[in-house]
């Protein structure tokens, strides 16, 4: 019997760089036995038709014809005909767009970080709920294969976890940056936290709290540190630290201990194209979930895992002399990622 199909339509909210990534990557050719099928029928802008029209031919978007052009947000939001909006937009706008789209009725997959503080995303949660909708944070990195392996084949067998490293760190920011850059301007949302700091943490829920959900531990902030980008006016922030402490439930006890950080000067050059220094060899791993029984190490770059290096030590999985047993898990991506949490998402809604 044949598979049903399911077709998942999807409007974008800004014409973004980041967008220029997510569409190609979501449209791309799938195999014809793959369930759902993703298409983009409606764009809105705040630059001309003609604008938009060179945005859609320049990123390859299939049918860019039969795609509406909206150069009104507003009216895309109320008036348009998809099932899932992808919004884009600067960091400090994220909450105004999602609002509106979820008073709309709109199913929202929003860029990271979905809100600028923690008031304004429960917020938006108590709306999605009330207006029955579905509204997910694009935080793709928990979705790829590799991640997935990790909390459903690797977290139930390592023993308990207690300690997790996660660094993610890109070279962002250099000497020759003006001062103007998105990066730079803090009334924008600048800062490595933001930026990148975003993936570090959810390393280490994922590791702390990826058995359960969190159900039976919680994890609080113990120590938290910023050095601030030099020479920058506005305080922007550079090299983040934060320590946390994963307790159990009732009991209070502590049972592991995540440290986290990240930067966006260092380490690296700056000088390849981005998705060259994404590329980079880096001489330590970027993350590593140790636990009672083995640790995994991933290495860099985080954000799109491929590989999942485990090191198994508990006395019922060493080698015959004892020592530490090696295991190298490839888990390869398709395409550059960004999709699989399109899936995700698509299978709530449609």
């Amino acid at each position: 019997m044949a598979q049903e199909k399911f077709y998942c339509r999807w409007a974008g909210l800004s014409l973004s760089n980041i967008a220029g990534v997510f569409f190609p990557d979501l449209l791309f050719q799938r195999d014809p036995s793959d369930p759902i099928q993703h298409e983009l029928v409606a764009v809105s802008t705040t630059g001309t038709r003609e604008r938009a029209e060179s945005w859609l031919n320049e990123h390859k978007i299939p049918n860019a014809n039969a795609i509406t052009i909206y150069q009104s947000w507003e009216e895309m939001l109320e008036k348009g005909d998809f099932d899932i909006v992808y919004i884009s937009t600067p960091h400090t706008l994220h909450y105004k767009h999602v609002r509106k789209a979820l008073e709309c009725k709109r199913n929202v997959l929003v860029e990271k970080p979905a809100t600028m503080n923690r008031r304004q995303y429960e917020e938006l949660i108590r709306l999605a709920r009330q207006q029955g909708v579905v509204m997910m944070e694009a935080m793709w990195t928990r979705y790829l294969p590799a991640t997935e392996y990790l909390q459903e084949q690797l977290l139930p067998r390592i023993g308990q976890v207690r300690r997790v490293y996660a660094e993610v760190s890109f070279p962002i920011v250099s000497a020759d940056l003006e001062h103007s850059s998105r990066f730079l301007d803090k009334k924008a949302g600048a800062g490595s936290l933001l930026d990148q700091g975003v993936y570090a943490l959810t390393w280490a829920d994922l590791a702390l709290h990826g058995l359960d959900n969190g159900a039976n531990t919680t994890s609080e902030v113990v120590h938290a540190h910023t050095m601030n980008v030099p020479g920058v006016p506005g305080d922007v922030d550079d090299i983040t630290t934060v320590v946390l402490a994963s307790r159990e439930k009732g009991s209070n006890e502590q049972s592991a201990v995540g440290i986290i950080t990240t930067s966006m000067t260092l380490p690296g050059s700056n000088k390849p194209p981005f998705y060259r220094r994404l590329q980079a060899n880096r001489s330590s791993p970027a993350v590593r979930i140790e636990g009672t029984k083995a640790s995994v190490a991933v290495s860099f770059p985080p954000i799109r895992p491929q590989e999942l290096h485990v090191q198994w030590y508990g006395n019922d999985c060493v080698n015959e002399d004892g020592t530490e047993r090696e295991e190298i898990i490839h888990k390869p991506v398709k395409g550059w990622g960004i999709w699989y949490q399109a899936d995700v998402i698509a299978k709530q809604v449609l």
